[in-house]
């Protein structure tokens, strides 16, 4: 059993500029911090392809249905992993992203950073797995929508910070 993702959020800036504010630990923080965690970390490496690694800790509130809440508990940790390629010429972009939480359910995504008009597009694929018994695809879809709503916020907060 999994639950599909397939988000694209629209940046207003040019796709050198897009990775390198993904890739600044300050907007790392900053997008935690909005986004409603209570606990941010971020680390931001050189790969040896050329590309970046980032890590990304957040905690946040378990705002989950009482079917849940006896197995995630009131606060969850979602430790992110993002390796980007090295860019083309163009600043165009893939890359992956994994998800561990401290729940028993992982997100696996690839993502296409492009240009877009005068903008990026960068566009989200993947799958969330919970390995629950009854209730794991209920849980999925709840951390596929809460995922969604984060992507969908993150370009509001991402506008402000490009505008700075």
């Amino acid at each position: 059993m999994a639950t599909r993702l397939d988000v694209t959020q629209a940046f207003p800036a040019d796709p050198t500029t897009v990775l390198a504010m993904l890739a600044d630990p300050d907007y790392i923080v900053l997008r935690g911090e909005r986004t409603g965690a209570t606990s941010v970390s971020a680390s931001v490496e050189p790969a040896a392809d050329g590309g970046l690694e980032i890590t990304v800790e957040r905690v946040l509130p378990a705002d989950v249905p009482s079917y849940a809440k006896s197995m995630i508990g009131d606060a969850i940790t979602v430790t992110e992993t993002y390796h980007w390629n090295a860019p083309a010429a163009d600043g165009s972009t893939t890359g992956t992203m994994d998800a561990r939480f401290s729940a028993p359910i992982t997100c696996s995504a690839t993502m296409t950073l492009r240009p877009d008009g005068d903008g990026t597009a960068v566009v989200t694929t993947g799958e969330f797995k919970a390995s629950i018994p009854f209730v794991g695809g209920k849980i999925e879809d709840l951390a596929r929508k809460q995922i969604e709503r984060y992507l969908h916020k993150e370009q509001a907060i991402a506008a402000e910070w490009l505008a700075r």
